[in-house]
């Protein structure tokens, strides 16, 4: 009876082990963020300059079939990434233009009639 349970605690242990390290190899991270100044762009990655505990740093992040992008993208354009980790590349999921504020730039409201 005794070497059942140990058996039995054994095996419990083997499927919480092995389901959790399952789980440690997920594809994808989430939705991350980032903000800072495009350095170069083209049609299939954009590369970005970051502030990153005070020093620049450039990451680059791809573009898919689903990437987003809104304003003027150019060379020295502030923009706000939102990008995902897929096998260790960064995918972009949209790419917006900031206005020199620092917020996101947003068109202008229609003017009400009086």
């Amino acid at each position: 009876m005794r070497s059942m349970r140990r058996n039995l605690a054994l095996v419990a242990t083997l499927v919480v082990a092995l389901s959790g390290s399952a789980f440690a190899q997920k594809k994808s991270s989430g939705k991350h963020v980032a903000v800072g100044t495009i350095s170069s762009i083209d049609s299939n990655q954009v590369v970005v300059s970051e502030k990153v505990k005070g020093k620049d740093q450039t990451m680059t992040y791809s573009f898919d079939s689903a990437t987003q992008k809104s304003g003027n993208l150019a060379v020295g354009t502030p923009v706000t990434v939102q990008y995902r980790n897929e096998n260790s590349k960064n995918i972009a999921t949209t790419v917006r233009e900031r206005s020199s504020n620092g917020l996101t730039a947003k068109p202008a409201k229609k003017a009400k009639k009086s």
